[in-house]
């Protein structure tokens, strides 16, 4: 994986809203864009994963991401 700072408002807000969906989900520290070209986000208690699809839609229009698409990136929570 490498750290990157690619999309990283897109990241942080992706982040916050599956810490919406789910508080126990820590908060935005870094992202790394792995090996699947997408991101790895590792947060205050652990790590959760997002496509970069989610992202650009994001950057692009918030509103675009529905809550179903945050479940998705909830789902991937792992506790550190």
């Amino acid at each position: 994986m490498k750290k990157t700072d690619v999309y990283i408002n897109a990241v942080k807000g992706v982040a916050h809203l599956a810490w919406t969906n789910n508080p126990e989900i820590g908060f935005y520290q870094e992202h790394y864009l792995n090996d699947s070209f997408n991101f790895s986000v590792k947060l205050t208690n652990g790590i959760i994963n997002m496509s970069i699809e989610i992202v650009q839609d994001y950057e692009a229009r918030p509103s675009s991401v529905t809550s179903d698409r945050i479940d998705t990136v909830v789902q991937t929570f792992r506790k550190a």
